[in-house]
């Protein structure tokens, strides 16, 4: 027999760039150029939303922290230090906002304008590219494309002939095989042997000479598709240049290390923080808040004569009265004299009348830094002494005086809330608030304010008079904070007391 089938013979797909059609996957690289483009852009601007949002939440945590040191009881170089940190966070803001900028102004529309110029859009379909990509292709590739498709068609009538050959040569020896066999279908058999043998060889032969026609149009075939294919390479090449150039743009964008501005601040941070001086906190401690504070010792002082008191006005004893009022000073019965009349020299000359109206004072108001604990007597003797010097005029002051009407007293009286004064009351002292009691203690405020607040942190009270509280809690505050950092809170008990104010946020 001339020929036989192989079962190796049989087409297996190939997974080459030479077969038909596989160029495809270089023809789609131009596609995934521009989606890259785009991914690459998305990319950079999510980026520049994390540089954004990372500044703003320095600034933010910045501002909150510098209110909470300058509020706190820190102080000192050591407060400076601390403080330094939160200007860091602003600088550092602010280059992380610069990032952002550049991200977005220069390399962002670097790209898109590179993708606009290199990748352009049909009304219909996809990419000029990517059509003029095909095309070169398709043309490098149709004549060894259709010369493979003559062989395709001569190598199927070949195993097909093959196979008729195969299948008449099992007939004839089987009918030799038989006992019975007819000579005539004998030669019948051998007759179709011979001819399927013949036809098995022309087929071959015709098989052969397009595989050698094939053969000589291959070089050719290469030497295009290679043309078509670093064509491409190059414009790829172009996109890879243009990506490893970009990055290493926004690799310069984002490394802080290397800008003079980033290391600056940290220079500055650190010599801000090493500046730190234990001894000048202690000194400055002492000279502001401790045994350094300059006192004004109690002093010998003569009575000045340069304001003597039987010349005071109406107004100006309403001025005192409101001095001593609101310092509460406390005087017992007995400290007290009646006064009838407008007059002030003490003296008991009757007045008229309709122009009477009947007061109860101390006697003298103390000057400001005079001792309360002074003996009455000498405040006796010297009243007396002074009313004797100057009795003679004040009975032309008594007379300018009796004009005034009772209504000015009341207003003079009004400045303070007291209650209408008179002879006729108990005893009890009206310069006297509270009672008996300390009359260098203050009586508690009523609460001014009612601003609800959380506290950030837990505080456990130290003192009787501390409030104690866990992070979270609410409380109400009803006084402003001190020069010591203190607020008056009052907790949901009902217990008032002091706390930091820098351990509270108001509830917005």
């Amino acid at each position: 027999m001339s020929g036989s089938y192989d079962d190796s013979l049989i087409d297996v797909s190939s997974d080459s760039f030479w077969e038909v059609g596989n160029y495809k996957r270089t023809v789609k690289r131009v596609d995934d150029g521009s989606r890259l483009c785009g991914d690459l852009m998305s990319c950079l601007h999510e980026r520049a939303r994390i540089e954004k949002a990372y500044a703003q939440q320095l600034t933010e945590w910045s501002k909150r922290w510098r209110q909470l040191v300058e509020k706190g009881p820190q102080y000192g170089t050591l407060e400076q230090a601390w403080s330094a940190l939160c200007t860091e966070a602003e600088k550092v803001s602010e280059l992380h906002m610069e990032v952002k900028a550049v991200l977005m102004g220069e390399d962002y529309e670097k790209l898109k304008n590179w993708q606009r110029d290199s990748y352009h859009k049909q009304m219909i379909g996809g990419f000029k590219e990517t059509k003029e990509a095909d095309d070169g292709f398709r043309r490098a590739q149709k004549p060894w494309a259709k010369k493979l498709k003559e062989v395709d068609a001569m190598k199927k009538v070949y195993h097909a002939a093959c196979k008729d050959e195969k299948l008449a040569t099992c007939r004839e020896t089987n009918s030799k095989l038989e006992s019975n066999n007819n000579p005539e279908a004998q030669k019948k058999l051998q007759d179709k042997v011979e001819k399927c043998q013949q036809e098995v060889q022309k087929t071959k032969e015709r098989y052969e000479k397009s595989l050698e026609e094939l053969d000589k149009l291959t070089p050719q075939y290469m030497e295009n598709m290679e043309q078509v294919f670093e064509q491409w390479q190059q414009f790829e090449d172009k996109r890879i240049r243009f990506f490893r150039e970009l990055l290493l743009e926004v690799k310069q964008h984002l490394d802080l290390s290397s800008n003079h501005r980033f290391q600056t601040i940290y220079h500055t941070l650190e010599d801000t923080i090493s500046a730190t001086d234990a001894e000048e906190d202690l000194k400055y401690f002492r000279s502001n808040h401790g045994p350094g504070m300059p006192m004004n010792w109690p002093q010998f002082e003569n009575l000045d004569w340069s304001h003597p008191r039987s010349r005071w006005s109406v107004v100006d004893w309403s001025i005192d009265l409101n001095r001593t009022l609101s310092r509460r000073e406390k005087k017992k019965p007995s400290d007290s004299v009646t006064l009838k009349g407008i007059s002030q020299t003490g003296s008991e000359q009757s007045m008229q009348p309709a122009k009477t109206s009947s007061l109860t004072v101390p006697t003298e108001t103390a000057p400001v830094g005079s001792n309360p604990f002074e003996e009455e007597e000498e405040e006796q003797q010297e009243e007396e002494e002074e009313e004797e010097e100057e009795m003679a005029v004040e009975q032309q002051n008594t007379v300018n005086h009796i004009s005034v009407n009772k209504e000015e007293i009341k207003i003079a009286s009004s400045m303070e809330k007291t209650p209408d004064w008179s002879d006729e009351e108990t005893g009890a002292n009206p310069f006297s608030t509270n009672g008996d009691g300390n009359p260098f203690e203050d009586e508690p405020a009523s609460p001014v304010l009612s601003v609800p607040v959380r506290a950030l942190y837990d505080y456990e009270g130290q003192e009787q008079d501390e409030l104690s509280f866990k992070a979270g809690d609410e409380l109400t505050k009803i006084g402003e904070e001190d020069d010591q950092g203190w607020c008056k809170g009052r907790l949901k008990d009902g217990q008032i007391g002091l706390y930091p104010a820098n351990y509270v946020e108001d509830i917005q």
